[in-house]
C-alpha cells in the first residue's frame, strides 16, 4: 500500500505532466537534460582552498530561467562521475538529476571529497561541505539560466547533515537566501542550534534506519520552536539507504547520541540536549559507534526524492 505522502507526490507529478525531448552530455545517466561544468575554488578550514568539481544539469528545452537544486552527496559516492571525470556523485544525487529535471528544476552536484583521500569511515575528517554549497549557491545565482529567487538545497546522509547546518547564523542569511532545504536521512546526533531563518525545511527519514528517527524528531521540534517552518516525513519500512533489505552490521556511524543529541552553538560550545556541557573529544567518543547499516536495494529512494521535489514545488516562489 502506498503511503499518504506517496499519493500526494504522485498527484502533484500527474498534474505537472512535464515531458522533455532527449539531449544529454552528462556521464551520470540523466535522460532529457543538458549539463555544464561549474567547478569552482572552494574553501573551508580542514582542507583549505581547492578546486571543487561541480556540474549543473538543465531541463532540455527550458527557455526561461529555472529554479536550481544543489545536491550534496553522502559519504559513499556511488552514483557515477560528472561529465569531465573530475569528481563523483552518490546514487541519491544521480536519481535527483533525472527526476528533478523532469519536474522542471535544474540540479547542481558537487564533489566535496575529491582529492582529500577521505573514505566513508573517516567520520572525523569530513570537510565542512555546507560552506562549499553556499559558495556554489553564490556562483549559480549569477548564472544566466538560473532563477536566483528559487535556489534549493538537499543532500543525503552526510549531505543531509550539511543541509541542516544552514541554521548556523554564519550561514543562514548568506545571499541569496535558500528558498527551501531538505535533509534526506540525516543522523541528527550532532546538530546546530537553530536560529530563525527565512527558508522552509523538510526532514525525510527511514523508519528502519540505523540512525534512529527520534533525534531528528527532537531536532524538528527544536527548529519549529525557533520560529521556522519545518516538515517531517517518515517512510515506513525504509532503512538508511531507503531500502527494504536493511541489516544492522559492524560499521562506523554517528548514532551513539540518539537519546541525548549534541547541540552546537554559534560561540563554538556544545551541549547535550539535557544541558550537559561537552567537547569534541567527548562527542567523538560517545557519538561515533560501530553500529552501522547495510542494504542498498533502494525500493523507497524514488519515493524519498519525490517527497522532496513535491516540497520544493510547493515552496517555489
Amino acid at each position: 500500500m502506498q503511503s499518504a505522502s506517496t499519493l500526494r507526490v504522485l498527484a502533484i507529478f500527474s498534474i505537472l505532466g512535464v515531458l522533455w525531448g532527449c539531449q544529454s552530455t552528462a556521464v551520470v545517466k540523466a535522460d532529457n537534460v543538458d549539463s555544464e561544468i561549474v567547478s569552482f575554488q572552494g574553501e573551508e578550514h580542514r582542507f583549505g582552498r581547492r578546486k571543487i568539481p561541480a556540474e549543473v544539469y538543465f531541463p532540455a528545452g527550458a527557455v526561461a530561467k529555472v529554479p536550481v537544486i544543489i545536491s550534496q552527496h553522502g559519504s559513499s559516492r556511488d552514483g557515477g562521475a560528472i561529465a569531465d571525470q573530475s569528481g563523483r556523485v552518490d546514487e541519491f544525487s544521480a536519481r535527483l538529476i533525472r527526476r528533478g529535471t523532469r519536474a522542471g528544476f535544474s540540479v547542481a552536484v558537487l564533489d566535496a571529497f575529491e582529492g582529500t583521500n577521505v573514505q566513508p569511515n573517516s567520520k572525523t575528517r569530513f570537510p565542512n561541505a555546507s560552506l562549499y554549497a553556499n559558495q556554489l549557491k553564490a556562483l549559480l545565482a549569477k548564472h544566466p539560466r538560473i532563477d536566483r529567487d528559487n535556489i534549493f538545497y538537499t543532500g543525503f546522509s552526510y549531505g543531509a547533515a550539511q543541509v541542516l547546518k544552514q541554521f548556523d547564523p554564519a550561514l543562514s542569511q548568506l545571499e541569496p537566501v535558500w528558498r527551501a532545504v531538505a535533509a534526506a536521512e540525516p543522523g541528527c546526533n550532532v546538530v546546530t542550534n537553530p536560529i530563525r531563518a527565512d527558508f522552509a525545511t523538510l526532514i525525510v527519514k527511514g523508519a528502519q534506519s540505523h540512525y534512529p528517527p527520534r533525534p531528528c524528531e527532537f531536532y524538528k521540534r527544536l527548529i519549529s520552536k525557533a520560529g521556522n517552518r519545518v516538515e517531517y516525513e517518515l517512510i515506513s519500512g525504509a532503512n538508511h539507504f531507503f531500502s527494504a533489505n536493511g541489516e544492522i552490521v559492524d560499521g562506523k556511524a554517528v548514532n551513539g547520541c540518539s537519546d541525548n543529541p549534541v547541540i552546537r552553538y554559534a560561540d563554538g560550545s556544545m551541549r547535550f540536549a539535557d544541558g550537559t556541557a561537552t567537547d569534541r573529544a567527548t562527542v567523538i567518543a560517545r557519538c561515533i559507534t560501530n553500529t552501522g547499516g547495510k542494504g542498498k536495494s533502494r525500493e523507497y529512494l524514488n519515493e524519498a526524492i519525490d517527497i522532496i521535489l513535491a516540497f520544493f514545488l510547493r515552496e517555489r516562489a
